[in-house]
């Protein structure tokens, strides 16, 4: 069990390895030069390449290569081209803020998913299952900042129940002192509570977004699922002793598990990763919309360090998803002990055995 947890360990290293590699193979071959790019078009050869020899630019490829693979391995992520900011910094500085609205968003969105791909699985082929699967549809066919905008036409400019869509703060809630940079934090440690409730509220509608888009394709998930396991033998067989619906519904859910937790980590991993567009359309200082200011100014450092943060984050999920479904599941559990794989597809069936009637004496 120990090894079976520490070679997952050891693959995520390597595939962290692998992914610091393509982080900085891909950004290197951007086109454009990020020295034309701080000074404009109009720039001599002579400010180009000072600018470059300021940034290590001019190095070789594999001198910047094993510089930079480095600094990572020791928590350096460099400084931004354009502020000067460390990169790091910056990344623990706003992730907060985004966590502030994504993981309720997450929540949200399983609550809503869970409850109606359960209800549009026990309701097959009737009303509730026929308009779930219309939600759905819809849902799954909206683009994100298409349903961010829909709701603040909705909340905010129709009905005035929602704050305007600039940030964090209004002009009138008093900042925080600066201890850590991050304004949910700084407002929780000054006990500014009258701040921290308009951060919430601000959040409302972020949070929203991200539940509604999110649950979709998890209540599909969960729908999916629990239709194969319903109509199984097994759960026909426990209908049939008698047992409640509860309980039913316990042992359905448990045979699910390995692939909804699977699937958490996945929504995690893509909120992670898409929280820009969200980000853009509230004004919100997090990182996703940092991140995207960096790509659009071509910003290599901050580019390059959003990459393996959200890469590291998605390999930390699945090896602690890896560990906990080996904890749960007996079959799987037997199987890193003996370190044997189940086939993926199921042994022919033996051929049965006659024995011979034994004659009564």
């Amino acid at each position: 069990m120990i090894r079976y947890i520490l070679s997952r360990i050891v693959i995520a290293l390597l595939l962290l390895l692998g992914l610091i590699t393509l982080s900085f193979g891909l950004v290197s071959l951007l086109p454009g030069n990020p020295a034309v790019a701080l000074l404009g078009e109009y720039a001599t050869e002579t400010d180009i390449a000072r600018i470059n020899s300021q940034l290590g630019l001019d190095k070789p490829f594999w001198d910047r290569y094993f510089d930079y693979i480095g600094r990572t391995l020791s928590g350096d992520l460099g400084n931004s081209f354009f502020t000067g900011s460390s990169v790091s910094s910056e990344i623990w500085t706003r992730l907060p803020n985004t966590l502030v609205y994504l993981v309720p968003g997450l929540v949200l969105a399983l609550l809503i998913g869970m409850g109606m791909g359960t209800l549009a699985a026990y309701r097959y082929g009737r009303v509730a299952d026929k308009a779930f699967t219309a939600g759905v549809s819809v849902l799954m066919a909206m683009p994100e900042f298409v349903l961010a905008l829909l709701l603040l036409f909705i909340f905010y400019q129709q009905l005035h129940l929602a704050p305007a869509p600039l940030g964090m703060l209004s002009s009138s809630d008093i900042p925080p002192p600066k201890v850590t940079g991050s304004l949910a934090l700084d407002a929780m440690l000054a006990g500014q509570w009258g701040t921290m409730q308009s951060i919430l509220s601000r959040a409302v509608l972020p949070i929203i977004t991200m539940g509604l888009f999110f649950a979709a394709p998890f209540g599909k998930t969960v729908r999916t699922g629990l239709l194969q396991v319903l109509n199984s033998p097994q759960i026909e067989f426990a209908r049939a002793c008698g047992l409640k619906p509860l309980q039913v519904f316990r042992y359905a859910l448990s045979d699910v598990r390995g692939a909804l937790m699977t699937y958490m980590v996945l929504l995690f991993a893509a909120a992670l990763s898409g929280a820009a567009i969200v980000e853009s359309v509230f004004s919100w200082p997090g990182v996703g919309g940092w991140s995207l200011d960096g790509v659009l100014k071509g910003d290599v450092p901050v580019i390059q360090g959003f990459v393996l943060i959200m890469g590291a984050t998605s390999l930390l999920g699945y090896v602690l998803l890896d560990t906990l479904i080996t904890l749960l599941d007996p079959r799987t559990r037997n199987n890193a002990k003996s370190g044997v794989r189940r086939p993926s597809k199921p042994a022919p069936a033996a051929e049965p055995v006659v024995e011979p009637a034994v004659q009564q004496g």
